[in-house]
């Protein structure tokens, strides 16, 4: 019985083993270290070695872009060419993403791009009216100073942008990874477009680290290794339970 049991704990101790150094991150390749910080270097709006990419026409820094997506709680004027009755000045976009217009009522607007918005409007006024052309103009970015993280973290949520947040500190305000967290392939979004951070490269040093923008959203997935040991480890009092019986005979 005895033998049994060293070799029920001689099984767990190698397979915790064979697990812990399966989730252990590999020291990365110059190849991927390459690829990360041409990564970083989109979000930045930098050269690979970090000098700012500049318009050789203008000579000068060629400005950050700011998100063409409306938001909750941005404020909205909407222009009807020539029908000022259904034209509306300062509407705010409700939390539901809602706006109320003369005529057609509520239209839900946040999550389009103001474009998309001016589309949706047009075409709810054509049942009333022949040819309306509808345009809209940001009046205030209500989120433009805020960023999302989300996932493996340990407080997720949205967070102000005071002056300069760079990626590594809105990680440090959502008080770090969980103990699953992939930290090799950070999600980040951006304008829709979906970009991947090395999180252990910047913390390295070794890219640079991105700053943020208002509206930028970070997702931090879980690393399935990583949930295996977890699992191995919170299952482990109940393998060696009787393990220490037996020790007692």
């Amino acid at each position: 019985m005895k033998r049994q049991s060293s070799v029920i704990l001689m099984t767990t101790v190698v397979s915790l083993s064979l697990l812990s150094a399966c989730s252990r991150s590999k020291p990365a390749t110059a190849a991927e270290t390459a690829a990360a910080a041409r990564s970083v270097a989109v979000l930045n709006n930098t050269s690979v070695t970090g000098a700012p990419r500049y318009n050789s026409r203008a000579a000068r820094v060629i400005p950050t872009a700011t998100s063409n997506v409306i938001t909750a709680n941005d404020k909205l004027d909407i222009n009807v060419f020539k029908v000022a009755d259904l034209s509306a000045k300062s509407l705010i976009v409700e939390s539901s993403g809602l706006i109320s217009m003369p005529l057609i009522g509520s239209v839900k607007v946040a999550g389009l791009s103001i474009t998309q918005a001016e589309n949706t409007i047009t075409q709810r006024l054509k049942k009333y009216m022949q040819d309306p052309k509808v345009s809209i103009t940001r009046t205030n970015k209500a989120v433009e100073n805020r960023v999302t993280v989300e996932g493996e973290v340990k407080a997720p949520g949205v967070f102000p942008i005071k002056g300069n947040l760079s990626f590594l500190q809105a990680i440090a305000m959502a008080q770090g990874l969980s103990n699953v967290a992939e930290s090799r392939n950070v999600l980040f979004f951006r304008d829709g477009k979906r970009h991947s951070v090395n999180l252990d490269l910047v913390r390295l040093g070794k890219i640079a680290d991105p700053i943020l923008r208002g509206d930028d959203r970070i997702i931090v997935l879980k690393n399935a290794s990583k949930v295996r040991e977890r699992k191995v480890i919170d299952y482990l009092p109940a393998v060696t339970a009787p393990i220490s019986i037996l020790r007692g005979f």
